[in-house]
């Protein structure tokens, strides 16, 4: 029998009112909208540490909502949740809605990441290429209630498409 509070925090997570993001372009096919955002220590843009003089990584503004304060917490008890990882350290959890990401390697992670995905849904297994080029045939990983440990830096990794409702949280560090 699953974990009541497991159970508790799956549906939170599930039902959250993620916001558009607009802040990954080369993830997407087409115009479709991602919904999704990262929580916890983000990359400041450019301009704003440049002109402005504000920090490189600072903290979400979008924790001092309760909301996603909440979201953010409850991400954590479930990589607790799934994982006896202790040596394991993460700065950023980014919540991807309903999101089938194009091939790409990740910028600004630094180092390797988990992702795992919840919900209804069949389909959306993680394509990881082990050439750091993205040559060659892709690893088809089920993340499906389990975490997978990777270097999204280092190695090109997209979604495969699914049908249903399923949210990816990927947990990695920025610093």
């Amino acid at each position: 029998m699953e974990d009541l509070h497991l159970n508790s925090v799956k549906k939170y997570l599930i039902n959250f009112k993620y916001p558009p993001n607009h802040n990954r372009p080369n993830l997407k096919y087409g115009n479709e909208i991602h919904y999704g955002c990262a929580l916890g220590l983000i990359n400041n843009r450019p301009v704003s540490y440049t002109k402005l003089g504000l920090p490189k990584q600072a903290e979400c503004r979008l924790l001092k909502n309760k909301r996603y304060a909440e979201c953010f917490l409850y991400g954590i008890y479930l990589f607790n949740h799934l994982t006896k990882d202790l040596k394991f350290h993460y700065t950023t959890i980014q919540y991807n809605y309903n999101q089938v990401s194009k091939k790409h390697k990740d910028k600004k992670n630094i180092g390797e990441s988990y992702i795992v995905a919840i919900g209804d849904y069949t389909g959306g297994r993680l394509k990881v290429w082990k050439d750091e080029k993205g040559e060659g045939e892709p690893d088809y990983i089920d993340i499906k209630d389990k975490l997978y440990k990777f270097n999204g830096s280092k190695y090109y990794h997209e979604t495969e498409p699914f049908e249903g409702e399923r949210i990816s949280l990927v947990y990695f560090s920025i610093l």
